[in-house]
């Protein structure tokens, strides 16, 4: 796949496969992020608001992401995430080891993601944070299955 070509940026694609220290806060490259991360959430909200929630199945893992996440998160409230929740010293230590079992398993788990902060509302400037993507993923399932994200469909 040519990521370049398919965002509308043409010549980006010999960026994304150059050495990244070469290109640290290129504008190019935030541009290119910036609109797959975009592309990523509105997709995301359409899903949302295509079908019950709890029926959606975001990755082929969603079983074992949300077992080990209710068991490593239990005290986490899920529908309103804070930025300490995921970006404290102590919730980084949490995170890391949750999200290291899937960097193998997930496909850009670790890119960068657009994540909304409130569950029940859709993506903002006010309502959005940025996670790696397998901690996006595993919040939205855990959303999900408990029904926070069913109030899109509803609406």
């Amino acid at each position: 796949m040519d990521l370049g070509k398919e965002l509308g940026i043409e010549g980006a694609s010999p960026l994304l496969s150059s050495n990244v220290e070469d290109y640290s806060n290129d504008p190019i490259l935030e541009k290119i992020w910036a609109m797959k991360a975009m592309k990523y959430a509105e997709t995301h909200m359409k899903l949302l608001e295509a079908r019950d929630a709890k029926e959606l199945k975001l990755t082929k893992y969603d079983d074992n992401m949300y077992k080990e996440f209710q068991e490593q998160f239990k005290d986490l409230k899920i529908d309103i995430i804070t930025p300490v929740d995921i970006k404290s010293d102590e919730a980084k230590v949490k995170w890391r080891k949750f999200c290291s079992q899937y960097d193998k398993l997930i496909v850009d788990y670790n890119f960068a993601t657009l994540m909304r902060i409130d569950s029940s509302k859709d993506y903002s400037d006010e309502n959005t944070i940025i996670v790696p993507r397998i901690q996006f993923l595993a919040i939205e399932v855990v959303r999900n299955r408990l029904g926070f994200n069913s109030v899109h469909y509803n609406n």
